[in-house]
């Protein structure tokens, strides 16, 4: 049937049907490829909000795990882990250092 519908166009009128034949072609190829990209992103997306749920979670523990260690933080502590007081403090100055570059000390 394609044919004799074909047949029946002048020359004109065949390069203007397979033009839009053609056109109609790449929209369909072009629909395909934008839908599976949308599927791909859909996805990713819930991939990536598990991953970020998960993250969370962990975050979540951690954090209570140092909420726990830090209430354990005193003095006494830190005396049963090796911690002295010191005897002599050093304090850092605000001096500035001379702004000279030598090679030699």
């Amino acid at each position: 049937m394609l044919k004799t519908v074909a047949a029946q166009f002048e020359e004109h009128d065949r390069r203007i049907f397979w033009v839009l034949f053609g056109v109609l072609g790449f929209c369909v190829a072009a629909y395909l490829y934008f839908l599976s990209v949308s599927v791909y992103a859909v996805v990713a997306r819930k991939y990536a909000e598990q991953q970020t749920e998960k993250t969370n979670t962990r975050l979540s523990a951690l954090e209570s795990q140092y909420v726990d260690l830090d209430r354990n933080l005193n003095l006494s502590f830190a005396y049963t882990q090796g911690f002295v007081d010191v005897a002599v403090p050093r304090y850092v100055s605000r001096e500035q250092a001379p702004r000279t570059l030598t090679l030699r000390q």
